[in-house]
């Protein structure tokens, strides 16, 4: 049996068979994370369904154990006021349908918690997620229009096991507003190039492109100028900068300990810290020897040797500073 293809299969057949129960057909609405997201990419996906990888149909189980552990925690501490998977229908002519994961309720209270499963918590929560939650804000205020409505966001490391929790939402009409008025856009050009018409969607680049089905044939992505990813750009050349500033300080610390270690000749223990003197061997080519026996056949080191390619992201920053660029819309 193929495991790997047996997983991958068989998690395909899960995820449309529990997308279709929890959430129906896809194509005949728009989600509240849909909005949070690049336009192109919402209507090219349903235009242009494909199947999923396997790391991405396990990103996806993982979210829902994520939400399954939240459950199970609140339910073992008592808190078993909540609701799972609420529909709240936003108004107007464009079908929007939020399915919140957790709404906890009280008397004339409404509260919401959505929970992300990441691979390292971030410092603060992405604009996507947030986009989301007003928009789930908004349209559960609807429903409930002589309640309190408040939000929150819980993000999940399943990996080291920490989480990031962000508090405090409530609802903001002018979002709602505009974040309806967004969703309107984006369901009218996908109107149109359903019925064939051709439309070039709005684009929005963020941190998420490299996941994209849709990014070789995106036009933002042909070489220009891409303003949006400029806080993305920044933070990775700021962590390159520390990192090379953190190995210089971390190489003293580990010559200083290796040599009491090695004077002492046995391990010592700090806390519940162990550390000792390690020894590994490995096998290396003795490249003199081995070119004198070539030479004797008439051979050189040049005779065996093949190239290998490799791929690396290339960052060249330029030197000059820049003219002035356009204040970012707040």
């Amino acid at each position: 049996m193929d495991i790997k293809n047996t997983l991958l299969t068989g998690l395909q057949k899960f995820a449309k068979q529990h997308t279709l129960t929890t959430l129906g057909d896809r194509n005949n609405y728009l989600g509240a994370s849909d909005i949070g997201y690049c336009p192109r990419k919402v209507i090219f996906d349903r235009l242009h369904p494909v199947d999923h990888d396997l790391a991405t149909l396990l990103r996806f189980q993982r979210g829902h154990m994520a939400e399954d552990i939240v459950a199970n925690a609140f339910g073992a501490a008592g808190y078993n006021n909540f609701d799972r998977q609420v529909e709240a229908v936003a108004s107007g002519a464009t079908p929007i349908r939020c399915h919140i994961d957790f709404v906890f309720n009280a008397p004339k209270l409404k509260a919401i918690l959505e929970v992300k499963s990441v691979s390292a918590i971030p410092d603060g929560p992405h604009s996507s997620w947030e986009s989301q939650l007003y928009m789930q804000m908004g349209a559960l205020a609807e429903q409930y229009p002589n309640h309190h409505i408040k939000g929150a966001i819980l993000a999940i490391d399943l990996s080291s096991g920490e989480i990031g929790f962000f508090n405090g939402y409530q609802p903001n009409e002018n979002l709602y507003a505009g974040l309806k008025k967004k969703a309107d856009a984006i369901w009218t050009d996908y109107q149109f190039m359903v019925l064939g018409h051709q439309k070039d969607p709005a684009t929005e680049p963020s941190s998420l492109c490299g996941y994209c089905n849709n990014l070789t044939t995106c036009p933002r992505f042909e070489c220009e100028e891409i303003l949006e990813l400029e806080d993305s750009v920044e933070e990775l050349l700021s962590l390159q900068e520390q990192e090379k500033i953190v190995k210089k300080k971390i190489e003293p610390y580990k010559a200083n300990l290796m040599s009491i270690v090695d004077n002492l000749g046995h391990p010592i223990k700090v806390k519940n810290t162990v550390l000792s003197k390690a020894i590994r061997s490995r096998q290396y080519l003795d490249t003199g020897r081995l070119t004198a026996f070539l030479a004797e056949t008439g051979q050189t080191m040049q005779d065996f040797q093949e190239s290998s390619s490799y791929c690396f992201l290339d960052i060249k920053t330029s030197k000059t500073k820049p003219a002035p660029s356009t204040p970012k819309a707040v």
